[in-house]
């Protein structure tokens, strides 16, 4: 355990300053954008819902990008150990167990996609503190909705992906954050040990993640609870586990050396 928290100190030491970056992008840049979508919104006009002022605006862009960032940022942190003094072979001497390594990797990614997601909520909140301010401007405040929030976060898809309101659907945005974690990190070490078949199963894990995005994205167009969402769920999970089982055989076997 030791081993683990100081490796993974040592990780983290090196997203620090990239990721606080992004959480203030995250925090800031989507009340700036909804100012700039507000400014010509008055009283005597048909001003749009919360989410939909939110989503209009690109902020839900915003986050993809961001997403997208901190992966890409992952990625080079795992092939930045190749190059140069090349420490991945010092990593695998070190007297830890390698699940320690591994471990500690994959930590380091999770915390930075839950710092985003949370910076990300921040970033909503501001926003709509920004929104009711400048609904709070007609006619003395007889217009401001004391719950809107809350219902903006109950009808927009996107907020609902970012914070369930539902078991399953907690359960849902877990094993989609799980999967690509793990799914991501078992794709470089699938490259770098030369274990090309892995990629079968990164695809069909990307292809059922893409397809729970589509349907949690598009929730409003269905009725009832889905049957298909704890099945689906099941097989994020399951993949997962696939993911951090045989990535942890090829780094014990030191197959990404």
């Amino acid at each position: 355990m030791k081993g683990f928290y100081r490796l993974l100190n040592f990780e983290f030491a090196k997203w620090l300053a990239f990721i606080a970056a992004v959480c203030a992008v995250a925090i800031f840049a989507p009340p700036i954008m909804l100012y700039r979508q507000l400014k010509h919104y008055s009283e005597y006009a048909v001003n749009e819902r919360f989410e939909e002022v939110y989503a209009s605006s690109g902020s839900v862009l915003l986050f993809l990008i961001l997403f997208a960032l901190v992966c890409a940022f992952f990625l080079i942190t795992v092939y930045a150990d190749y190059w140069g003094s090349k420490s991945v072979y010092t990593y695998l001497t070190l007297p830890v167990r390698r699940e320690a390594l591994y471990f500690s990797k994959a930590a380091a990614l999770v915390i930075g996609l839950l710092l985003l997601l949370t910076a990300q909520l921040i970033g909503i909140r501001l926003g709509y503190s920004l929104y009711e301010s400048k609904v709070a401007g007609y006619g003395d405040g007889q217009f401001v909705m004391r719950n809107g929030y809350f219902l903006a976060m109950v009808r927009s898809e996107f907020f609902r992906l970012l914070l369930p309101l539902s078991f399953s659907r907690m359960l849902s945005s877990l094993g989609l954050l799980l999967v690509t974690a793990t799914g991501l990190y078992y794709g470089a070490l699938c490259e770098r040990s030369r274990k090309y078949s892995g990629f079968v199963v990164v695809a069909a894990a990307a292809w059922l993640g893409i397809r729970v995005l589509g349907y949690r994205l598009n929730e409003m167009s269905h009725y009832g609870e889905p049957t298909g969402l704890y099945m689906s769920t099941v097989l994020l999970f399951a993949l997962s586990g696939y993911f951090v089982w045989h990535g942890l055989r090829l780094v014990r076997r030191g197959a990404i050396a």
